[in-house]
């Protein structure tokens, strides 16, 4: 296929941007530690719409955000991801600022184990022999963390859940990525 390599590069330096930008993120909620975290998750909720409807309207896709507005079922499935998402970022920020870091880091390590165990019991994903093996690889490596931690990681499990919970949810949704976070 043409084009195949340009696209595996600029996919690959797109991933290593956003991981080392959101390994980098607590050093920039840590500066606004003054702020209070129920402040910070306002003001993105206040200004995620209004920066993402320019985006929508310049990619076409209002429809899709009115038709999503227009469907009950959908309309509850954005309130619920709504609360999961902004919740996730309360207890990461707040966090954060409160020297928790450890456990922050320990409830992403949480979260592709939850994503799982989520897909498997309600999407019905099965896995195969090598999945298996990573899983409990991963399993083994959370583990070993939260008994090095010294006690239940209640942090780490609530940004797990909440983060998780809100990808299974999304992944069902008929909206597209940007429609469902604006």
């Amino acid at each position: 296929m043409p084009g195949r390599s340009g696209e595996s590069a600029s996919g690959f330096l797109y991933t290593a941007a956003a991981f080392l930008i959101w390994g980098l993120s607590p050093v920039y909620w840590k500066q606004l530690a003054s702020v209070p975290s129920l402040e910070i998750i306002m003001h993105r909720v206040v200004w995620s719409p209004l920066i993402l409807l320019p985006v929508l309207f310049r990619q076409h896709r209002t429809d899709e955000l009115v038709s999503s507005l227009k469907t009950t079922r959908t309309l509850l499935n954005l309130l619920v991801t709504t609360v999961l998402v902004s919740g996730n970022w309360l207890i990461f920020i707040w966090a954060i600022n409160n020297g928790y870091v450890l456990q922050t880091s320990i409830g992403y390590y949480i979260t592709p184990l939850i994503n799982v165990l989520l897909g498997m019991v309600f999407l019905k994903e099965r896995l195969r022999p090598l999945q298996i093996a990573a899983l409990v690889l991963a399993a083994a490596a959370v583990l070993y963390l939260t008994v090095d931690y010294g006690s239940v990681p209640w942090i780490a499990l609530a940004l797990g859940f909440s983060f998780g919970l809100y990808g299974m949810l999304h992944k069902v949704m008929p909206v597209t990525p940007i429609t469902g976070l604006t």
